[in-house]
């Protein structure tokens, strides 16, 4: 193949845009006219100013037409100088448990729960059918979701693949539901016919303490309600017993302030209901949304405070729909039970409601508890097959217990 000659041939258009290029970048020489017109007296004006045609923009309102979020700062109509501390779902004590204790004026009289809460026993055919439950919730669920991502402390720059399958909330919320079930399966009519169970119950209790303002506003992931109040488990004096000593750290601290906020007390079942009187308050506890302020793992005392407020708010905000908003010392103690889990460690608490005047030195709300059990040691496929290894029957017998409380 011939090789061509190459022509010198030029492109006028690629020549007219480089020249236009170039000449508007230039610059405009200052020919010193408008200082000489300045000197004869005559006015010089900006032609851009005064060939710019002025507009006058008048607002139209429009039928449908959305205002402006309302702007979270003092012109906001919720707005106090005054800050409230609150305390909310996601929220844990630094202090944990003894923290909680001097903000609910608690105390512990005994270690583990009361002596009037006996264990029943339970048979092997009870303990299958729960093995069952716990592998149908932690395994053969259908939910395929996006997990959180794995961390390993070791490696903390490591990116570990992804993983789906059942999240956390949904194993806690089928495994509570499945062994209410089968509680209520296996227990006489006459127990079963005065509960009620409900999900996600706002709660709501405003109080004053240590000068400043507070609101516990919680919810309460399954509550179980009854018919009658559960009975008084503890008559002994609690004016012995002394509240824990943060010092130097303030009982508030970890308290998150707001200026934007309603005081008000909620509990969320009317008072016309039959089976509105709180029995059992379940608790989810994922350790991606409850997480401390300082970025701390959640310890099992923070676990604790958490379990104590729950049940403290839930019970107050009866109270003060029961007795009315200005009592102090009840009438009658208000006792809710609290079980808070994670899907595998479960942690039992019971609260007796003395008394809502929370300087009172005399007489004080009484909280027992038990430390974290285990359901199961672990929960897997191996080798292709569903395995459970160190189930723990002892979890079961406080559940059966708690639920057949009166």
């Amino acid at each position: 193949m011939r090789v061509s000659q190459v022509l010198a041939s030029q492109h006028i258009g690629w020549h007219f845009q480089q020249f236009w290029r170039t000449q508007g970048k230039r610059k405009i020489v200052d020919t010193g006219a408008a200082k000489i017109l300045e000197k004869r007296g005559i006015l010089v004006r900006d032609p851009h100013k005064e060939l710019k045609e002025k507009y006058t923009y008048e607002k139209i309102e429009v039928v449908g037409y959305i205002d402006k979020p309302q702007a979270f700062d003092n012109t906001h109509p919720n707005w106090h100088s005054r800050p409230l501390l609150t305390y909310n779902d996601n929220n844990v004590l630094l202090e944990g448990l003894a923290q909680a204790k001097i903000l609910t004026n608690s105390v512990e009289v005994k270690q583990g729960l009361p002596d009037a809460m006996e264990l029943p026993k339970i048979t092997k055919d009870f303990n299958r059918k729960v093995k069952d439950i716990i592998l149908s919730t932690v395994l053969f669920d259908a939910e395929q979701k996006k997990l959180p991502k794995i961390k390993d402390s070791e490696r903390p720059a490591w990116n570990f693949p992804r993983t789906y399958g059942i999240t956390q909330p949904r194993v806690h919320k089928l495994l509570i539901t499945k062994l209410l079930s089968l509680i209520e399966k296996t227990s006489s009519q006459d127990l079963v016919k005065n509960k009620y169970v409900s999900d996600d119950l706002y709660f709501s209790f405003p109080f004053e303490r240590f000068g400043e303002n507070i609101q516990f506003q919680l919810l309460g992931d399954i509550v179980l309600t009854s018919s009658e109040p559960l009975s008084v488990v503890s008559s002994d004096s609690t004016s012995e017993f002394e509240l824990p000593d943060l010092a130097p750290i303030k009982p508030t601290i970890s308290l998150t302030p707001e200026n934007i906020y309603v005081m008000k007390d909620v509990y969320s079942i009317e008072r016309v209901a039959i089976k509105r009187h709180p029995h059992t308050l379940f608790v989810n506890f994922n350790k991606e949304t409850v997480k401390n302020l300082y970025e701390e793992e959640v310890t099992a005392e923070q676990i604790y405070g958490r379990s104590l407020l729950k049940t403290f708010t839930a019970a107050a905000a009866y109270a003060k729909q029961t007795y009315g908003t200005n009592v102090k010392e009840l009438p009658t103690p208000v006792v809710l039970q609290c079980i808070q889990s994670d899907g595998r460690l479960f942690y039992f608490g019971l609260l007796q409601l003395n008394t809502l005047d929370l300087e009172s030195i005399n007489i004080k709300n009484v909280w027992f508890q038990t430390p974290g059990l285990p359901l199961y040691e672990k929960c897997v496929y191996e080798v292709g097959r569903p395995v459970l290894h160190g189930y723990n029957d002892e979890v079961v017998r406080h559940f059966v217990a708690f639920y057949s409380n009166t």
